[in-house]
């Protein structure tokens, strides 16, 4: 009875710090999990087996690590997951000079379809939730969109992307804006929203391109007097990643272990990604791990002090990495990073020394060699 549509947006802040090479829903999270993982296993947690991916840019390597949808029961006959790429006139325009959008083409193709509900959320927020109870609530309630959130208190690096919800003492949604960085509890959205396959039509019936903000800012936000938006409120962990400081921020919490189980154990459902036939993580004579994340088909030599090392990361002998995001690459002889974040392919040369800030870590680019 149910379509998911799932939003794959490059936030600026995200892309203008030079993480530009894929979409933010595909970068690597908490070892070898992606952020896209989080979104997929929601939907067939919930028992939601036909999902639209809307791809905006750099979708390549998204594209790449979903495949077919097998690891999450997605590789079906009938459903499973659509991909729908921008399509540009010119190979001189940008992206927003599509004139058949990809929004535009996955709501053609949702009128063919024969289920009644569509479950719309941005892949980029981090959560595990079944949405089956949220579900039953839009039905019960009646109301013409059910808008998922938490009472959170956010900082000034997300509330910069945030979007907080007003609610009356009806249960009802009276007003969407950006949210502001406070000490007090906010009720801002997760991205997701339940409505009927018509609701959405009749929302998105101009848009070619629309991005979760504006798609709740504007499109949504303007239709409040007309359309009845109910909150439904979530109770466990959640992340919404929309820069070099915040994917940082949270990809170190997942060192906590009762952070990291709030999420990947939330109520026992699990979470899926693509599985990769690599070997076991290789650790030296001289290799010393301290409060780390480690993903397969790592090589360790030196020193590992809270740092969360996806796969494929050689650390040689010698070597100190505190406080780390990496992505993949090798750490020569006796060089030291601290306070970095480091995309696949990376080289640090013997005896470099990397040093960044803990509220402002360096970003290495991929392919890089320093």
């Amino acid at each position: 009875m149910f379509t998911a549509l799932c939003l794959s947006d490059p936030h600026p802040d995200y892309v203008n710090s030079g993480c530009s090479k894929r979409t933010l829903s595909a970068t690597r999270f908490a070892g070898r999990y992606r952020i896209i993982d989080f979104a997929l296993s929601n939907m067939v947690n919930s028992g939601i087996f036909e999902i639209g991916m809307i791809l905006n840019s750099h979708y390549q390597s998204l594209i790449d690590h979903i495949g077919t949808g097998k690891e999450w029961d997605l590789a079906r006959k009938s459903g499973g997951v659509t991909f729908f790429p921008p399509y540009l006139t010119d190979e001189r325009q940008s992206v927003n000079s599509e004139i058949d959008g990809p929004l535009y083409r996955a709501a053609r193709a949702l009128t063919k379809s024969n289920n009644e509900y569509v479950v719309l959320v941005d892949s980029g927020i981090i959560y595990n939730m079944d949405y089956r109870p949220a579900i039953e609530a839009h039905k019960e309630t009646g109301a013409d969109v059910t808008a998922i959130y938490a009472q959170k208190v956010v900082d000034a690096e997300t509330a910069a992307n945030a979007i907080t919800f007003k609610i009356s003492d009806e249960n009802r949604i009276t007003s969407i804006r950006a949210a502001r960085a406070a000490s007090a509890m906010q009720n801002i959205s997760l991205g997701a929203y339940i409505m009927q396959k018509s609701v959405f039509l009749q929302l998105v019936a101009s848009e070619k391109n629309c991005g979760m903000p504006r798609f709740s800012k504007e499109l949504l936000g303007n239709a409040l007097r007309r359309l009845t938006v109910m909150p439904y409120e979530f109770m466990g962990y959640s992340a919404q990643i929309c820069s070099v400081e915040t994917y940082f921020k949270y990809s170190m919490e997942m060192i906590d272990p009762v952070k990291r189980n709030a999420l990947f154990n939330f109520e026992d459902r699990l979470v899926y990604t693509s599985r990769r036939d690599t070997l076991p993580t290789k650790y030296g004579k001289t290799a010393e791990i301290t409060n780390s994340i480690v993903a397969d088909g790592c090589q360790i030599e030196g020193t590992v002090i809270n740092s969360v090392l996806c796969r494929h990361v050689r650390i040689k002998p010698g070597a100190v990495v505190k406080n780390c995001v990496l992505h993949g690459g090798i750490i020569e002889k006796n060089a030291e990073l601290e306070w970095i974040v480091a995309d696949r392919n990376i080289i640090v040369s013997e005896n470099r020394r990397l040093i960044g800030e803990s509220t402002y870590p360096v970003y290495i680019e991929r392919d890089r060699i320093i």
